[in-house]
């Protein structure tokens, strides 16, 4: 039997239908939506709706729109409706008409098609009339935690309201729909402000009140500013501590909005005590949005007698973050333990960029149980390096092994190390070899190849930047390795940046006695608001080499 394609007519629209690839067939079909009859008047100037249902057969995006009829205005397929079809599957456009007449509206699509026929006179409906207003209003400052309401009032003197149609400012996209009827009706449509994409960015808000006959008049709003929310939470304190000690409280600041346009977000946390609060310290930083920041906020203790318990509350112009904590009075000082440091060991020397540890005996002297945390602080410029939480019940001992990885200084560096406790302390004097010295890396060597055991030792110099980069870019350095030992070996090379140094990015390359690679390292640099300028290097075990580079802000 010979197969054909044959068009059919069904209810308010027109299909033909498809053959598939298993020898059935889909219908391709159009119909009506808006207007919901064939035919609508409008006045002259006015705006038309027009939407189509289609079937899934059908690629709603490559519907084919035209009017006909002399004096005809073009077809808008732009915002909000190309969204609208978008998120709907619903053709969508408007049309407006703007000189008296009859015209023919068609939407064709595949082997589809649905028409309406649009009267334009003085003596048609007019297009509904309404407003748009913000809860909170244009003007007022709220946060991307708050909600906003926004809400529509429409009126249409045929009585013929069906909905509204929401459209954000940023992109001119589709956001939702809300359902109307009658003559007069209010609707609100909520939305949390830091899904108001549109609003942070200083846009308004569309509504499109639409008839079911197809006439639409358009209100617009503009909302309220919109500040990145600074929150806040409490990750630790070094209580219980000793009256006269300090008292320190870390917290976490992360920054809720939109990077876009919040950028950095300045914030202001503040450490409050007591029962009578009292702001006893605070700082300033400075953190991109979407991201959070470690804070260090301390105060020095009463020299109290009895032991107390309070509270301690960190705080940010949005929100607080609230622990107790307690100081032990001068006359309880023996039944909270005393944890006293009686031993002390290292495994220095070691070379510069391996990791020196600390290993610190720890007696609990007192008559209760000493829940302590543990410091491990290095250099003339005292730096806390390392921490760990101990409890040592009354009479016993215990050891704790603290570290950190030393920098990969040029020359020989002397300097202390000092394990603390809150009631006790203990220091050494360490050495570190620098790079350029002779002190034994403790490297693997390797087999000369005649039986002789001997060491490899990797020289590295940088050859080449890609610096300056703007901050959010990869900034890559380029370095020759060269194995200037007498045996065969493999050892990490190292990419460091920064004023404190933070190993970025690694790679193991293995050499022959005097064989010489190139490596290439790089990170992803951050979105900097000022140009910044700072140490790059690239180490081995047994050499390094710096350059100074600059990353550009976005300013």
């Amino acid at each position: 039997m010979r197969r054909r394609d044959y068009v059919t007519t069904v209810g308010s629209g027109v299909g033909a239908l498809a053959t598939t690839g298993l020898g059935g067939a889909q219908t391709d079909r159009l119909d009506r939506v808006c207007p919901a009859n064939r035919a609508t008047a409008v006045r002259p100037g006015a705006q038309v709706v027009f939407e189509a249902a289609a079937s899934s057969s059908v690629d709603p995006s490559t519907t084919d729109w035209r009017i006909e009829g002399a004096g005809a205005a073009e077809i808008v397929g732009g915002a909000p409706f190309w969204s609208y079809t978008h998120r709907t599957g619903n053709p969508a456009v408007y049309a407006q008409f703007d000189d008296p007449g009859t015209y023919r509206v068609v939407a064709t699509v595949g082997g589809a098609s649905v028409a309406w026929r649009v009267a334009v006179a003085e003596s048609a409906p007019a297009a509904p009339s309404g407003t748009v207003t913000c809860d909170p209003e244009p003007g007022t400052t709220i946060t991307t935690r708050d909600e906003i309401a926004v809400t529509a009032t429409a009126s249409d003197g045929d009585g013929a309201l069906e909905r509204v149609l929401w459209q954000e400012g940023r992109n001119a996209t589709y956001v939702d729909t809300s359902g109307m009827s009658g003559a007069e009706e209010t609707v609100t449509y909520t939305m949390v402000a830091g899904n108001a994409i549109w609003f942070i960015g200083g846009y308004p808000m569309m509504a499109w009140l639409v008839c079911d006959d197809g006439r639409v008049s358009v209100a617009r709003t503009d909302g309220p500013s919109i500040d990145a929310f600074r929150d806040v939470g409490i990750t630790g304190t070094n209580a219980p501590v000793r009256a006269g000690e300090e008292l320190v409280v870390e917290a976490d600041v992360s920054i809720h909005g939109s990077s876009t346009y919040h950028s950095f977000v300045t914030a202001n946390p503040e450490l409050i005590v007591g029962h009578n609060p009292t702001r006893v310290d605070g700082t300033t930083i400075e953190i991109m949005a979407g991201n959070a920041a470690t804070v260090r906020l301390e105060f020095t203790t009463a020299t109290v007698r009895n032991t107390q318990t309070f509270p301690v509350r960190v705080e940010t112009r949005h929100a607080a973050s609230e622990t107790d904590v307690t100081v032990v009075g001068t006359e309880d000082a023996g039944e909270h333990g005393n944890l006293a440091v009686t031993g002390l060991e290292t495994n220095a020397p070691v070379t510069g960029g391996q990791r020196l540890t600390v290993t610190a005996t720890l007696s609990n002297t007192g008559d209760g149980p000493a829940d302590r945390e543990v410091e491990l602080v290095v250099g003339h410029d005292p730096t806390t390096v390392d921490s760990r939480r101990v409890t040592v019940g009354a009479g016993a001992s215990t050891t704790v092994t603290l570290g950190y990885g030393t920098y990969p200084v040029r020359n020989d560096d002397e300097f202390p190390v000092r394990v603390r406790t809150g009631d006790d302390s203990a220091s050494r004097s360490v050495l570190v070899y620098g790079r350029d010295s002779d002190g034994d890396d403790g490297a693997d060597g390797g087999d000369g190849g005649d039986g002789n055991t001997g060491t490899a030792s990797f020289a590295v110099s940088i050859t080449g930047t890609n610096a300056p980069v703007t901050g959010g870019e990869r900034l890559s350095v380029t370095a020759a390795v060269e194995n200037a030992g007498d045996a065969a070996g493999t050892h990490t090379i190292e990419f460091v940046v920064g004023s404190t140094p933070e190993v970025v990015d690694t790679a193991s390359v293995s050499l022959a006695p005097g064989e010489t690679a190139s490596v290439s390292l790089g990170y992803e640099t951050y979105p900097v608001r000022n140009d910044d300028t700072f140490p790059v290097t690239v180490r081995s075990p047994h050499s390094s080499d710096t350059r100074t580079v600059t990353v550009s802000g976005t300013n």
